[in-house]
């Protein structure tokens, strides 16, 4: 797979991040069957997910955002890590498509604006570092942007398009994602502030270029302009029969055996893939020796 994130540096001061995600929506589209509103709602925050999972440190280290904004879609929920890997889940995967005074699928309607952004981040320390911040909108990207300046005291700019046909296939995605470092230059900020509001709808940039082209295309005139990353970004999801033979230990020895008497065995499915696993009695008995 070409690289589809992109990451560059103007004047040691602007952190300019972009990834194309159409594959990462296809993806998603194929797994969870999502209608056009659903798929453009998990899409926006898959996106961003895969921009946050970049600025993660260490091979290891992971996060998970919950996007709850009490519309009809329910809760959305993207998983990232540093080494490009993404996946992500709806309550309601098919969603009836709700359209706004422009005729545009209606996602901030759908999404809601009353509830809030979580932001899980391992990160090596003891304790998961837990960050929320109130929806403002319900368009995604606004509300991370919240999020970023409120938990975690950093001024961003974020701007997220999903472009979903007829059929239901997306045609393109992608995000930009502008961080400012301390101390920043005030002429170069607002000069970056004129060019993200000069740049057009993303969905339709991402039609047309790469993450690489976006950015250079807007930003690459900058003084001291300095490729930082390039790499690809991908939905995948690592669960495995290990992970759930945990889960099942975890229920207990007392429940797990409940529920092998009554049905004859467990049947667990992942909700990112949609992967169904089974463990029959001596399965399950196997899991408890083992303790």
């Amino acid at each position: 797979m070409a690289d589809n994130y992109y990451r560059a540096i103007l004047n040691n001061q602007i952190i300019v991040s972009a990834v194309d995600s159409k594959d990462i929506v296809n993806k998603a589209i194929q797994l969870h069957s999502l209608s056009p509103i659903s798929a453009d709602a998990l899409g926006r925050v898959l996106t961003v997910a895969a921009l946050m999972g970049q600025t993660l440190k260490d091979k290891e280290d992971y996060l998970t955002t919950v996007v709850n904004g009490g519309g009809i879609l329910g809760s959305i929920t993207a998983c990232s890590d540093a080494v490009g890997n993404v996946k992500g889940c709806i309550d309601v995967t098919n969603a009836p498509n709700v359209y706004d005074a422009n005729g545009n699928l209606d996602v901030k309607g759908s999404v809601g604006k009353t509830g809030k952004v979580t932001v899980i981040k391992n990160i090596g320390l003891k304790q998961p570092y837990v960050g929320t911040s109130p929806m403002v909108s319900g368009a995604i990207a606004d509300d991370f942007a919240n999020y970023y300046a409120t938990s975690e005291q950093q001024p961003c700019a974020l701007t997220v398009g999903i472009t979903i046909n007829k059929e239901g296939k997306c045609t393109a995605a992608g995000g930009v994602l502008v961080q400012v470092l301390p101390n920043c230059d005030a002429q170069l900020l607002d000069n970056v502030e004129t060019t993200l509001y000069a740049m057009d709808e993303m969905s339709y940039q991402f039609q047309f270029n790469s993450a690489k082209d976006i950015v250079h295309k807007f930003f690459g005139g900058y003084d001291n302009f300095v490729e930082s990353k390039s790499c690809s970004v991908r939905y995948h999801c690592d669960c495995s029969e290990q992970r759930f033979e945990r889960a099942i230990v975890g229920l207990g020895q007392k429940e797990a055996q409940s529920i092998v008497d009554e049905v004859g065995f467990i049947e667990v499915t992942c909700h990112f893939c949609n992967k169904k696993y089974k463990f029959d009695k001596n399965s399950v008995d196997k899991l408890f020796v083992k303790k």
